[in-house]
Order: C-alpha cells, then sequence, then structure tokens
C-alpha cells in the first residue's frame, strides 16, 4: 500500500513531467500536481466546517448524510483520499456535474488549501446511519455480485481503499449508488478506468439495484 508522501511524490512528478497535460481550474496548476499538492495539506478541520456550512450544507445536508431525493450522495466517513481526488476531478471536469463544477468554483474551493480542509472535515464525521434503502426483494443477488466481483476492490465490508481511491459504500444512499453505477456503465462518468467501464457494462439496471440494495443496508457501526 502507498503511503500518502509516496503517493504525493508519484503524482507531482507524473504531473510536472506532462508538459502538455490540461490545466485544472485553478491557477493553471496541472490535476496531478493539484492532486498532490491537497493531498499533501495538513487539513484544519474547523476551517473545513465552516466552508461545508457555507457552500455545501444546502445540498449535502447538516452531517453530510446527503440528499436522496435528489441523488445527492452521503459525504460523512467517506475516505479521505478518494474525496480529495473527486472534488479535484470536478474542478478539472474530469467528471462532470454542472451544478458543483458552478459551485466549486464560486464557493473557493478551488484551492487546494480550502479542498483539505472541507474534505478533512466531512472525512471524519460519522458515516450516515439511515441511508435510504431499496424494496429489499433481490437482497441475496445483490450479495452474490458485490461479494463476487466487487469486495476484491471495496473490501468485504465496502470499507473502500484511499491509498486506491476506492470508495467507502457504507451509509450510501440506495438512489445515488444505482444511478452511479448505471452512469458508469453508460460511459458517462469520465474518471474511472476503461477496464471498470468495461465490467459494469455487462451488467443490467436490475443487477444493479440488487447490488445497491444490498449496499444500502450495511451497518456503519
Amino acid at each position: 500500500m502507498l503511503t500518502k508522501l509516496f503517493r504525493v511524490m508519484i503524482l507531482a512528478c507524473c504531473g510536472w513531467g506532462c508538459i502538455g497535460a490540461q490545466a485544472a481550474s485553478s491557477g493553471g496548476m496541472p490535476p496531478d500536481v493539484y492532486l498532490g499538492s491537497a493531498l499533501g495539506k495538513r487539513p484544519d478541520e474547523t476551517r473545513g466546517q465552516k466552508i461545508f456550512q457555507q457552500h455545501c450544507l444546502q445540498c449535502h445536508q447538516a452531517g453530510a448524510v446527503g440528499l436522496p431525493a435528489q441523488k445527492i450522495p452521503a459525504l460523512a466517513g467517506q475516505q479521505y483520499e478518494y474525496l480529495i481526488k473527486q472534488v479535484v476531478d470536478f474542478l478539472d471536469q474530469e467528471r462532470s456535474n454542472a451544478i458543483m463544477h458552478q459551485q466549486l468554483m464560486r464557493s473557493g474551493l478551488n484551492n487546494a488549501t480550502s479542498i483539505a480542509d472541507v474534505v478533512g472535515y466531512v472525512a471524519n464525521l460519522p458515516m450516515n446511519p439511515a441511508p435510504e434503502q431499496g424494496p429489499g426483494n433481490q437482497l441475496e443477488q445483490g450479495k452474490h455480485i458485490y461479494e463476487g466481483f466487487c469486495a476484491s476492490c471495496h473490501g468485504r465490508t465496502a470499507e473502500g481503499n484511499g491509498d486506491l481511491w476506492v470508495p467507502n459504500l457504507r451509509g450510501q444512499h440506495y438512489s445515488y449508488l444505482v444511478e452511479q453505477m448505471q452512469r458508469m456503465a453508460r460511459a458517462q462518468r469520465g474518471n474511472i478506468s476503461e477496464d471498470l467501464h468495461r465490467m459494469f457494462t455487462s451488467y443490467t439496471d436490475t443487477e444493479f439495484q440488487s447490488v445497491a440494495d444490498y449496499l444500502s443496508r450495511w451497518s456503519v457501526q
């Protein structure tokens, strides 16, 4: 497993080496360098809480538990490294969402220090104890698919792996999980690998729903 320092060094070297790389939305800095810079910061969670309350609370809700009716994800307790990468990907438009693009540019989050602070705050919040659940009629199928094809990366208890940019899936809303799997299968989420995209194309919406329902019932204790 990569240490934080080693990972930052790799990102920085790769970023500076790519002379023609597309610049991130902040200061013309290449995306990999920007990501490495954010990961290298020491989060100020008190400042991060203020940023969250001012700019993120309306959508992601108190406690960063998300809003399932609008397919807004729970962020509380998510892997720190994974969240930082997602914010940088939104800024660089590697991951598409018009509202997120506008909000990040408007809120002053387009700098490495602010990203580290707000992510440090939400990553250390307790995970959502009551995520939206599905109908509950395909749980065995969902368990079979998850254990056979997802657990090797996301972990036996769906805890994820921050060093490998793999998200924690516990405490997440059913509707959001289904939508993201569908987007990955339809090549509508640009920041995933081609191998992952191909894997998702082999599943049906019904199978996505079964996995999402199974995951939405995981205890976060």
